[in-house]
């Protein structure tokens, strides 16, 4: 049997940290979809959106879920914040694998974000702007983040129940 999960959400939700725990209890390989980018385009986001804009990201983004969409195998794979929402990604997600959104309450995306993550997001300026920055793009994407098949809150429910949630869904072997 093929299990992909593919893990959408905000920005600064905890996919990839999330991805790295599921990977570990479940002994799935892992990616995450911005360093496969990175490492393919040999510059980081921040300078791929400077340098050649957000089109370009979003084609190379959509042609990396593609790829860690196709081979069969076991795969966890933390998509980019914006992934679901462009293309036919979320198709293409929703027929390769489960889908689990990562939602995360604002306060705490606002709060991750000035702490460690705001020079890597090429979109967000930071300060007091983030907050309605961020509301607004939570507004003008969760009708893709609720296509996922499971929704799950990483401040009230750990990675254990993430995965008793996957098998109860009888999307995990």
């Amino acid at each position: 049997m093929r299990n992909k999960i593919f893990l959408v959400g905000m920005p600064g939700s905890g996919k990839s940290t999330i991805g790295r725990q599921l990977a570990d209890r479940l002994k799935m390989p892992f990616i995450d979809l911005d360093q496969k980018i990175e490492e393919q385009a040999q510059c980081t986001i921040k300078e791929i959106f400077a340098q050649h804009g957000e089109d370009h990201f979003r084609e190379l983004e959509q042609k990396a879920l593609h790829n860690a969409a196709q081979p069969e195998g076991d795969l966890i794979v933390a998509t980019g914040g914006g992934a679901p929402c462009f293309f036919d990604n979320m198709d293409v997600i929703k027929a390769n694998g489960v889908s689990v959104f990562i939602d995360t309450p604002l306060e705490e995306l606002v709060a991750r974000l000035n702490a460690y993550e705001k020079d890597k997001r090429p979109k967000f300026s930071s300060g007091e702007g983030l907050k309605g920055q961020l509301e607004e793009l939570y507004k003008n994407r969760l009708s893709f983040y609720e296509r996922a098949d499971l929704r799950w809150d990483n401040t009230t429910e750990t990675a254990d129940q993430l995965i008793e949630s996957l098998k109860k869904l009888k999307k995990l072997d």
